[in-house]
C-alpha cells in the first residue's frame, strides 16, 4: 500500500524537500510520494488534524509551525521538548510522535564541510529563529563548549539562552546584538564556526547581516540559506571556509527518512535529488 508524506509550512512553495525524499523512497524501492502541504498559522490545528485522519505516515514541519506544532502531538522526544521545536512526525496509527533532526543534521553538515563536530567546539549562531533554536539547543546538548547568540531583537535570544542553560547547564550562552560588530568579532575570534541563521541572502539585493571583515579568517562560515548568497560569497574572499544550507538540508532529511521508514537512508540517491 502506498505511502503518503509531506511538509508542512507557510510558505513551502521553495521547499527541495519533495524531489530529496522521493528519490530516496525510489532508490529503496518504497511505494511513497511527498507533497508541500502549504498551511497558514490559522489553520494549523486542522491541517494536522486532517494529516491524522487522512492516512499521511508522516510529515515534515517548517517555519513558521515548529513550535505551535508541540501542543498538537501526542508525543515529542527529549531532544524536541529541550528544544521546543519539531520538524518531523512520524502518524503511528493515529497517534502523532514528534521530532527535530535540525541539529542533527547541522553537525553531520558541519563534519562534511568543514571536518568541526559540537563537541567542545565555541559556535557564533547569526539568528536565533526556526533553525537555530534547535541547532543550538542540539549543540549545548552534545558537547559545545560556547555559544554566542547573536540576533537584533535581544529579548529572543535571551529566552533561547535561558532554553539553553535549562537543556543543556554545561554549555557556557552568551547574547550579542546583532548591531554591536565589535563583540561579534570579540566572540567569532575564539569560534572555529559561525552559522549564519537569519533569512538575509534569500531575496536579491540583501543586506548584509554583519561585515565579513570583522570575522576571523580562521572560522568556517555556513549559510543556511542554499546556494551561494552574497554574504558567502563575502566571506569566501575573505579567506574563511564556507557551506551553505543544502547539507544541513540532507542530513536533516535523512533522519527524517530514518525515522519514517525505519530503513537506512539511501543518503546518495538524495543527494543527488539536490544538485
Amino acid at each position: 500500500m502506498a505511502r503518503h508524506y509531506g511538509i508542512v509550512g507557510f510558505p513551502v512553495g521553495h521547499s527541495k524537500s519533495p524531489q530529496m525524499q522521493e528519490a530516496g523512497f525510489k532508490a529503496i524501492g518504497l511505494d511513497a510520494s511527498y507533497v508541500l502541504l502549504e498551511t497558514s498559522p490559522e489553520m494549523l490545528a486542522a491541517r494536522i488534524s486532517s494529516l491524522r485522519q487522512d492516512g499521511f505516515d508522516g510529515w515534515n514541519v517548517t517555519v513558521p509551525h515548529k513550535e505551535k506544532v508541540l501542543p498538537l502531538l501526542d508525543w515529542v522526544d527529549d531532544e524536541a521538548i529541550a528544544a521546543g521545536s519539531v520538524n518531523t512526525v512520524l502518524n503511528q496509527n493515529g497517534r502523532l510522535l514528534g521530532y527535530t533532526t535540525d541539529g542533527y543534521g547541522l553537525e553531520q553538515a558541519a563534519m562534511e564541510a568543514f571536518g568541526i563536530s559540537f563537541k567542545d567546539a565555541s559556535i557564533v549562531f547569526l539568528g536565533t529563529g526556526g533553525a537555530a533554536r534547535a541547532a543550538a539547543v542540539y549543540a549545548a546538548r552534545h558537547g559545545a563548549k560556547q555559544l554566542y547568540l547573536v540576533n537584533r531583537t535581544i529579548q529572543r535570544a535571551e529566552a533561547l539562552r535561558e532554553t539553553i542553560a535549562k537543556a543543556a547547564s554545561r554549555a557556557a550562552a552568551s547574547v550579542i546584538s546583532l548591531y554591536d560588530v565589535a563583540a561579534i568579532a570579540e566572540a567569532a575570534s575564539v569560534c572555529q564556526m559561525l552559522f549564519q541563521c537569519t533569512s538575509i541572502g534569500l531575496r536579491p539585493g540583501d543586506e548584509m547581516p554583519m561585515p565579513v571583515d570583522a570575522l576571523p579568517k580562521s572560522i568556517a562560515v555556513m549559510d543556511m540559506v542554499y546556494g551561494q548568497t552574497q554574504f558567502r560569497q563575502n566571506a569566501a574572499r575573505h579567506g574563511c571556509r564556507t557551506a551553505d544550507g543544502i547539507g544541513m538540508l540532507l542530513h536533516q532529511g535523512c533522519k527524517a527518512f530514518e525515522i519514517w521508514t525505519g530503513r537506512k537512508a539511501p543518503i546518495q540517491a538524495m543527494r543527488n535529488a539536490l544538485a
